[in-house]
């Protein structure tokens, strides 16, 4: 056929307007090809019909003569390609629309002719059978061009494939079988176009006013499938969320009708699996995207996810699935599959993309987000990220902080007191499988860079520290006063729990029951720390006192059980007196505030009060008669001060606060708990006078808080979350305070050195010179008489002084052994191991390189031999002069015993006197 004849007679039938398009009209635009078109063989009686043909048949040679060009390899091998002629493009792509008017749209049942848009007007009546024959010749015919990946992604013809997809569901519709629709070659040319454009086609035939039930089911079902495929929910979602001007339907009404398509139950295993691996990665990709426009998907993708998450336990699969893709990455925080030293677990990127992640799926409203149940076994982990996170990884911290706060507001009262029961107490049958944060993971900085990594970092075994400060700050951070208030009564109760349980366990050994005590007293110490900071926080007064009654009614409780004699518990008493006493004297005016002060006053007088909480009670009860605005108590005004930012002002109210200790003030001995806690937060002031006078108040508070204060300082030593100045500063402060007390510190000894000798371990250079420092010192103060300690001691001088690169450190450890063999009396009491003490001096008394740590060891040897000399003269003139037989005539040892202690003094001599040789 002549190319020129074909291209005539589709740039004729393109250019007549619609309204002259006729039968006739359409016979005089063939009659440059009707020499060809004799061939086809059509029917002669349907003039309409035999057009149709024949102008398929136009446009078929036109694509394959005129349009698809054929090039030639480097082999000489001919290579169809679909290339494009570009100047005949735009006539092929109209003259196929305008051929679907009277051919494919012409056999569609009367619901489907309206999809599209139809210039003729035309119709024609046949036979069911003839009807259904014509449909499938023009759909073969539409097939063999979109055979052509070239014309099939034509957005132009989009007219075309719409009714080619509606066409190729008809047919089987009208066939009554659509058991072989996937097998059929019709259905194969569906597969040819984008999915996209077969999504959209799908949804508008299902649109369709009175479409027939078993027709709008199958389209249904594939509808279904498509979804179910490999990226077929991006394409679902970018279908129906597009931004058409004549559909008004909200984005949130187009999100929820996805949910609920592919969240309703009865779908496959395998349509479930695939669905849900497309919605994660198409929430990244649209997370992560620059365009705004993108948001909309993300929220539909979580909706999608929450109602999946709704599902019966059925289906408790995606329920794991959707768990694992959110905070399952958080897992090798808990549980690292690598144990090498040096290990990265995370990357900063990595942390804050899977930070960003949930940010999203959790910080709206609870219906409009996942479930919070999902993220209530990583608070421990999330709490310890966040300690651990500087301040400039602000965006980390705002993402964890959020998270948090979303899990724990979405709690009922008794599951939230569950929740923090375990994070805070460790409780022993927890309701939830808790993920616990490592003790290894630590985070390593790059200096001069913004950028950290999360590591495996060396063992080591550190007491379990307190989430309540993270917690505290957290809470305070934001603006959630109720939650703040059911946080502040759950740790009312936790407080009288601990307090009032911690009877001895006869069935523990002493230092186990030794350990418990310093584990509760840690727990008792930590909580009313937070209870203090929460009662002093501002946003939370008006919570606080718009709602006393849970509050008034514990205190109430607790007097009432306290006068009865049934519960009596000084010390949990004195603390929430001290707590609640100014918000007692606030609330006077109300009846339950005046019972409890009568409570007050019938306890006083009762034998179970003491002369301590006596005072306290004359106290509160005292300062319950109206004062004016104005008017502070001297305790209350050096409160003021020590909390204010200028430092003049809480150097001012520091020498205050120590004056009204040395006075015994009855208001600041009440309140003597809550002045530590100041007293430890002062310490963190950058100005020097300020950190003097708050180790001033520290040492004072010993006057009435000794053991507390203690315990408290050694606490916050070890407290590994602080930085290092500020634990260079406890140090400091536990020194002085020690120093203060004098040789009553024996008492702690156990807890002091044990402290310290931990530390000299740390892995901060300057932390171990100064906790070997502090070592000495303590054993100075105490005389040296730390016989039970020594030898562990001297293992880790020297460890310290054979393995560690830091010089300081070796000099600080050579230097304390050297004090320590100084300071000790007996030398018999350690005759064990005197040797080995003797030779380690020697080797290091000649091959240390630095001349300090060859000195100290000189010295140390000194030292040891002029013992030595003073305890063998002793022994000798104690033998001589006959005291030893005395000593056996007073106390009536045998001769047995007797010997033997003979015999240990001459082995003792025989050592001691190869050491001085």
């Amino acid at each position: 056929m002549n190319s020129n004849a074909i291209v005539k007679v589709l740039t004729d039938l393109v250019e007549t307007k619609a309204e002259d398009l006729s039968i006739a009209r359409l016979q005089s635009i063939l009659q440059p090809a009707n020499e060809e078109l004799t061939v086809l063989g059509c029917d002669e009686g349907d003039p309409l019909w035999k057009l149709s043909v024949q102008f398929l048949h136009i446009q078929h040679r036109f694509l394959t003569s005129c349009l698809i060009q054929t090039r030639t390899s480097n082999n000489g091998d001919a290579i169809e390609e679909e290339l494009i002629n570009l100047p005949e493009q735009q006539l092929f792509l109209k003259a196929v629309d305008r051929i679907r008017q009277f051919t494919v749209n012409l056999y569609l049942p009367k619901e489907l002719r309206g999809l599209t848009k139809c210039d003729l007007k035309m119709m024609v009546q046949l036979e069911a059978d003839e009807h259904r024959e014509r449909l499938k010749y023009c759909l073969e015919a539409y097939r063999k061009l979109f055979e052509y990946k070239v014309v099939a992604v034509q957005t132009k013809l989009e007219h075309c494939i719409l009714e080619y997809i509606a066409g190729v569901f008809s047919y089987h519709f009208l066939l009554g079988d659509f058991g072989c629709l996937r097998d059929n070659l019709l259905y194969k040319g569906i597969e040819l176009f984008p999915t996209e454009q077969v999504f959209k086609s799908l949804l508008v035939i299902k649109g369709v006013p009175n479409l027939p039930l078993e027709l709008a089911k199958q389209i249904h079902l594939e509808l279904l499938r498509l979804t179910g495929e490999s990226g077929g929910f991006p394409v679902l979602c970018k279908t129906l969320l597009a931004n058409v001007p004549s559909d008004e339907t909200p984005t949130w009404k187009k999100s929820e009708i996805i949910a609920k398509i592919l969240a309703s139950k009865g779908h496959t295993k395998k349509f479930y699996r695939q669905v849900l691996h497309d919605i994660f990665q198409f929430y990244e990709a649209s997370l992560f995207s620059s365009e705004q426009d993108n948001l909309s998907f993300v929220g539909t993708c979580i909706e999608c996810l929450r109602q999946m998450y709704l599902l019966p336990s059925a289906y408790q699969e995606l329920r794991i699935t959707i768990d694992e893709y959110f905070v399952g990455r958080f897992d090798q925080l808990a549980e690292p599959k690598e144990f090498l030293s040096g290990t990265i677990l995370l990357e900063r990127s990595q942390l804050m993309a899977g930070l960003y992640i949930n940010y999203m799926a959790f910080s709206g409203s609870s219906c409009t987000s996942l479930s919070s149940s999902i993220l209530v076994r990583y608070l421990n982990v999330f709490l310890k990220l966040y300690s651990m996170l500087s301040a400039t990884a602000a965006e980390e911290r705002k993402y964890l902080q959020t998270l948090i706060l979303f899990c724990l507001s979405n709690r009922e009262k008794p599951e939230l007191e569950s929740v923090l029961e375990e994070l805070l107490l460790g409780n022993e049958n927890p309701a939830y499988v808790t993920k616990e944060f490592h003790p290894r993971i630590y985070l390593k900085a790059v200096k001069g860079a913004e950028t950290y990594s999360l590591q495996i970092g060396p063992s080591k075994e550190e007491d379990e520290e307190s989430l309540a400060p993270t917690l505290i700050e957290i809470l305070k951070v934001s603006n959630r006063n109720i939650l703040i208030y059911d946080v502040f009564i759950v740790l009312l109760k936790f407080f009288e729990r601990i307090s009032v349980g911690t009877n001895e366990n006869l069935l523990l050994e002493a230092a186990e029951q030794d350990a418990s005590k310093c584990k509760t007293f840690y727990q008792k110490y930590v909580i009313i720390q937070a209870l203090v900071e929460l009662i002093s926080h501002k946003h939370f007064h008006s919570q606080l006192y718009e709602n006393p009654s849970d509050i008034l009614a514990f205190i109430k409780s607790l007097l009432v059980r306290s006068i009865e004699g049934t519960d009596v518990n000084e010390s949990l008493l004195e603390v929430i007196l001290s707590i609640f006493q100014e918000y007692l004297q606030r609330l006077q005016t109300r009846e339950d505030v005046q019972e409890i002060l009568k409570l007050l006053k019938q306890f006083k007088s009762s034998s179970y009060c003491s002369d301590q909480l006596r005072s306290q009670i004359e106290q509160i009860c005292e300062g319950s008669k109206p004062k004016k605005d104005f008017e502070l108590t001297p305790y209350q005004n050096a409160v003021s001060l020590c909390s204010d930012k200028e430092p003049y002002c809480k150097v001012y109210g520091t020498m205050l606060m120590i004056g009204l200790l040395r006075e015994r003030d009855p208001e600041t001995l009440t309140q003597k708990h809550a002045v530590l806690i100041l007293a430890l937060t002062n310490l963190r002031n950058v100005e020097s006078y300020a950190f003097l006078n708050s180790v001033r108040l520290l040492v004072a508070l010993c006057d009435v808080l000794e053991a507390d204060t203690i315990d408290a300082l050694i606490r916050e030593y070890q407290c590994g979350d602080n930085n290092v100045d500020f634990r260079l500063k406890i140090g400091e402060a536990t020194m002085k305070t020690v120093e203060a007390i004098g040789p009553i510190a024996f008492k702690y000894r156990e807890q002091l050195i044990n402290c310290f000798l931990r530390e000299c371990k740390n892995p901060i250079d300057e932390f171990r010179s100064s906790s070997l420092a502090n070592l000495g010192n303590v054993c100075k103060i105490l005389s040296y008489q730390v016989h039970n300690f020594f030898y562990e001691m001297f293992l880790v001088i020297k460890s310290a002084i054979e393995t560690d690169s830091y010089l300081p450190v070796r000099r600080a450890a050579i230097l304390v052994l050297s004090r320590l063999i100084e300071g000790i009396d007996n030398l018999l009491d350690f005759q064990d191991y005197l040797l080995g003490i003797y030779r380690f001096l020697k080797f290091i008394n000649e091959t240390e390189q630095d001349d300090v740590t060859r000195l100290q060891a000189a010295v140390a040897l000194d030292h040891l031999k002029a013992k030595t000399k003073d305890f063998l003269t002793a022994a000798n003139t104690a033998l001589a002069a006959g005291r030893l037989e005395k000593e056996i005539r007073i106390f009536g040892i045998k001769e047995q015993e007797a010997d033997e202690r003979r015999r240990n003094i001459r082995g003792s001599d025989s050592i001691l006197t190869k050491m001085l040789d």
